[in-house]
Order: C-alpha cells, then sequence, then structure tokens
C-alpha cells in the first residue's frame, strides 16, 4: 500500500490509531503521547483532515475517516509485521525491537514485509534452522562484548 505520507504523518496516524483503543482522541492526549506542545499536534492534525484521513472540530476529539482508518490499520500491521521479524528471527528483546522499528518502519515496502512474513514462518517451522540461527546470534553477541564483532559475519546455514 503506498501512503504517500510523510513519517511524521505516518507516526500521527499510528498514535491516534493507539490512543482511539483507549476512547476518544483529543489534542491534548495526541500531544502527550507523541511528545510536543499542543500547537504542534493542531498543524499536524489539519494536515491530515485536509488530507482526507481525520475529521476534527476545534476543542473536539479527533476521528478517523474511512481512508484514514484503512491507512492507520496498515501502518500498525506494518509494524507488528516488523516488530515480529525482528523478536521472532533477530530475537531481539521487545523494548529493542520498538525502538527498531521506529527506525525503519517508513523505509520497508509491501513485497519486502511479505518476505519478512515468508522468513519468519519458515524460521518458526525449521528447527535446525533456529537453533542454527541461535547458536550464531549468541556467538555474535559474545565476540561483540568482546570488541570483535564484524559487521557482514559469514552466517553458515
Amino acid at each position: 500500500m503506498d501512503l504517500n505520507l510523510t513519517p511524521s504523518q505516518e507516526n500521527y496516524l499510528e498514535h491516534i490509531w493507539h490512543l482511539a483503543d483507549k476512547g476518544s482522541v483529543r489534542v491534548v492526549d495526541l500531544a502527550e503521547a507523541v511528545g510536543v506542545k499542543r500547537p504542534s499536534v493542531t498543524r499536524a492534525v489539519n494536515n491530515l483532515t485536509a488530507l482526507g484521513l481525520v475529521r476534527h472540530e476545534q476543542y473536539g476529539t479527533i476521528e478517523f475517516t474511512a481512508k484514514g482508518y484503512s491507512a492507520a490499520r496498515y501502518i500498525a500491521r506494518r509494524d507488528a509485521r516488523l516488530k515480529r521479524f525482528l523478536i521472532e528471527v533477530l530475537l531481539l528483546n521487545p523494548q529493542k525491537a520498538d525502538k527498531e522499528v521506529c527506525r525503519i518502519e517508513h523505509a520497508v515496502g509491501d513485497e519486502v514485509l511479505q518476505r519478512l512474513d515468508v522468513l519468519v514462518d519458515f524460521v518458526k517451522t525449521n528447527k535446525s534452522v533456529r537453533k542454527k540461527l541461535d547458536q550464531e546470534f549468541r556467538s555474535n553477541q559474545a565476540a561483540n562484548k568482546q570488541g570483535k564483532y564484524a559487521i557482514g559475519a559469514k552466517l553458515h546455514v
């Protein structure tokens, strides 16, 4: 899905998505979640409104349009898929995975996501591959702690 949104716009939609799970979304709630001041949120929400992604009246709640709901759902699912890969294949802890998803989420396309899903399923169902990855990751982690980690080290499966 090609959203043609900026990373900032995607982040706002994602925050609105997560806040909406808890109830209605107000500018003050969104400002707190994003970590910015209310005028910045108001500008961003006005921009999303102009794009037809949300509805918002001054001092009212922020609601998704059908188009905005679809975009936000896609963004949330994309992030969940990336997090699944980072946790289940690369064995990152959930907190580290969350940080890494934030760094890469806007650069990954649908084809890569589909292939990552295939890879996750393959690794989960192939115990010998899972075991070998676990060994390699532990070995690389130990080498990294000793200052011997080499970027691009070969994995022998």
